[in-house]
C-alpha cells in the first residue's frame, strides 16, 4: 500500500474510529451538564422546596470545582492514558449524575453538583489533547467542530429526553423530573462502560493501523511542526530539537513565560466571552422559553431546532476555517453573530416573545462555531509544546470559569424578558470581541516584522557559512556544496530558535 498517496483515506479512517467515541462520550456529560435546566420545567424547585438562589448555586458550583481540578486530571490523563482515563470519568460521573435523582432537598443538589463539576472536568480537555495527537494544525479546527456538536446536539437530545421520560411521572413514586436524572445518569454509566472497548489507544498501541501507516502519520507530525524536507534533514531536525529542549528551560522558566505573556489572557477573555452565552444559554434555555409564554413540554420541544441548527452552524465555519487555513475572520463573525442574537433579546417588545426567541436562537448559532474556533487559534499560535501544555491548561482552566458567571446571568426577578441576562451577555462577548481585534493586529503586525527579520538572519548566517568556506579553503565554485551547506546551516539555527524561544521566534508565523 503507497499510503502517502492515500492520505485522505486515511485520515478518513481515523476519523472514523476516533471521533464517533469521543463525540458520543462529550454529549453524555454535557448532557448531565445542563439537563438540571429541563428538570426545573418539570417541577424540580417546586418539588424540594428551592430557592432561586439555591438554583442559580447549584449550577454555578459546577463550575467552580470544574475549573479547578482541570490540570490535576490533565496530569491523570498522561498517566492512565485516554482508553481508560475517558471512560471511567463517563462512568464515574454518570453514578454522580443518577444520584440527582434521589436528592430530597436544594443542598443535595448542590453538592451533588460540586462533585460532578469535580469528576467530569477531565474530559473536556482530555478529548481535545487525544485529537490534537491525531491531526495536523490545518485539520484541528473541523475535528474540535465534530466533537463540539456534541454539545449542541445534547441540548436537542436533552429536549427530546426530557419530553419523553417525564411520561414516567409517577412511576415508582417519583416525579418526571427525577426519572431524567436517573435515566440519563444509567444511560451515560452504561456508555462509559462500553467506552472502554471503543475509545481509541495511543497512535503506537492502536492494532488496526499498519506499521507503515503509523510511521507515514509520525512523518506528518514532524514536518507540520519543522516543515518539509529530506529524510535526512527532518533527522537533523528532531535531534535539534532534543537537544535544544535541554538547554536548561526549566519548567518554572516555561511556567514564567505563560504567566507574563499577556496574548494568554487575551485569549482567555476570549474563551469567557463564549463561555459565558453558551452555558447562560445551556443551562436555561427552557426556561427562558417557557418565560416566553409556552408550556413546560413546548419549551423543551422547542430547544431541539436551536441545537441542531447551531451545529451545523459549527460544522459550516470550522470546515471554511480549516479549508483557508483562517481562524480570526470567523471569530469576528461568530461573534458577531452572538451580539446581533443578544441585541435583538434586549430590545424586542413585551408582546413579541417569539423576536426572543428568534434572539436567542441566532445567538446560539454563533456560540457553537465560536468555542472549536477560538481554542483552536488559541492553540495554533503558542509554542513550544512544552509552553502549549502549559498554556492550554492555563486557558480552559480559567476560561471555564466563565461557565459559573453566566450561569447567574438569567435571574429570577428578571423574568419575563430577563433584559439583565442578554446585556450581561452583550458585555462579555464585546469584550471578546475587542480582544480578537487587538490580537489579530498584533500576530499581523509581528508576522510583518518577524518576515524582515528572518531574511536579515538568514543572510547573516549565509555570510558565515561562506567566510567558513574561505577559511577553510574550499572553493566557492562549489555552488552546489556551497548552497547545502548554507540551507542546512539556517534550517539548523531556525530550528533551534523555534525550539528554544517558541512563538516568541522570529521564525514562528502565527496563523490569522
Amino acid at each position: 500500500m503507497d499510503v502517502e498517496h492515500d492520505t485522505a483515506k486515511l485520515i478518513r479512517k481515523i476519523d472514523l474510529r476516533l471521533m464517533p467515541g469521543m463525540a458520543v462520550l462529550y454529549l453524555m456529560l454535557f448532557l448531565l451538564k445542563q439537563n438540571i435546566g429541563n428538570a426545573k420545567t418539570y417541577g424540580l424547585m417546586e418539588d424540594l422546596h428551592m430557592s432561586h438562589e439555591e438554583y442559580q448555586l447549584a449550577l454555578t458550583v459546577f463550575f467552580i470545582t470544574y475549573s479547578l481540578f482541570d490540570i490535576p486530571s490533565n496530569m491523570l490523563l498522561k498517566l492512565f492514558k485516554p482508553n481508560i482515563w475517558l471512560p471511567f470519568i463517563t462512568v464515574l460521573s454518570g453514578i454522580v449524575g443518577l444520584c440527582m435523582g434521589v436528592a430530597n432537598s436544594g443542598g443535595s443538589i448542590i453538592a451533588i453538583r460540586t462533585i460532578l463539576g469535580l469528576v467530569e472536568c477531565g474530559l473536556f480537555p482530555g478529548v481535545a489533547y487525544t485529537i490534537s495527537g491525531w491531526y495536523l494544525k490545518k485539520e484541528a479546527q473541523f475535528r474540535q467542530a465534530l466533537f463540539f456538536c456534541a454539545a449542541s446536539m445534547a441540548g436537542a437530545f436533552a429536549g427530546v429526553l426530557a419530553i419523553a421520560i417525564n411520561k414516567m411521572d409517577g412511576v415508582g413514586n417519583y416525579a418526571g423530573w427525577r426519572w431524567i436524572f436517573i435515566l440519563e445518569g444509567l444511560l451515560t454509566v452504561v456508555v462509559g462502560v462500553i467506552a472502554f472497548w471503543f475509545v481509541v489507544k495511543p497512535l503506537d498501541d492502536v492494532a488496526w493501523l499498519s506499521e507503515n501507516e503509523k510511521r507515514f502519520l509520525k512523518r506528518r507530525f514532524i514536518i507540520d511542526e519543522f516543515g518539509a524536507g529530506d529524510e535526512e534533514l527532518i533527522k537533523r531536525k528532531l535531534a535539534l530539537k532534543a537537544d535544544a529542549s535541554g538547554e536548561g528551560v526549566s519548567k518554572t522558566q516555561i511556567l514564567k513565560s505563560v504567566l507574563l505573556d499577556w496574548k494568554v489572557y487575551a485569549h482567555t477573555l476570549i474563551f469567557i466571552g463564549v463561555t459565558c452565552p453558551l452555558y447562560s444559554i445551556s443551562m436555561c434555555l427552557p426556561t427562558l422559553i417557557k418565560q416566553m409564554g409556552h408550556s413546560s413540554t413546548m419549551a423543551n420541544i422547542l430547544t431541539i431546532p436551536v441545537y441542531i441548527v447551531a451545529c451545523l452552524c459549527s460544522m459550516a465555519v470550522a470546515w471554511a476555517a480549516d479549508r483557508t487555513g483562517r481562524r480570526a475572520p470567523f471569530l469576528f463573525g461568530s461573534y458577531g453573530v452572538m451580539l446581533i442574537g443578544f441585541i435583538i433579546c434586549v430590545f424586542r417588545k413585551d408582546d413579541a416573545p417569539n423576536v426572543g426567541y428568534g434572539g436567542l436562537f441566532i445567538a446560539a448559532c454563533g456560540c457553537y462555531p465560536a468555542l472549536p474556533g477560538m481554542i483552536t487559534w488559541f492553540s495554533n499560535n503558542v509554542g513550544p509544546a512544552s509552553k502549549r501544555n502549559i498554556a492550554m491548561a492555563v486557558h480552559i482552566g480559567i476560561g471555564s470559569f466563565g461557565g459559573a458567571i453566566g450561569a447567574n446571568f438569567y435571574r429570577d426577578k428578571d423574568k419575563p424578558k430577563y433584559v439583565f441576562g442578554h446585556a450581561m451577555n452583550i458585555l462579555f462577548v464585546a469584550i471578546a470581541y475587542f480582544c480578537i481585534a487587538l490580537i489579530f493586529v498584533t500576530y499581523k503586525t509581528q508576522n510583518k516584522k518577524r518576515l524582515v527579520l528572518r531574511e536579515e538572519r538568514r543572510n547573516g548566517v549565509r555570510e558565515k557559512v561562506e567566510a567558513e568556506w574561505r577559511v577553510q579553503g574550499r572553493s566557492e565554485k562549489d555552488v552546489v556544496g556551497l548552497e547545502e551547506a548554507v540551507r542546512r546551516a539556517q534550517s539548523d539555527d531556525e530550528e533551534k530558535d523555534l525550539t528554544r524561544w517558541g512563538d516568541e521566534s522570529i521564525f514562528f508565523t502565527y496563523m490569522l
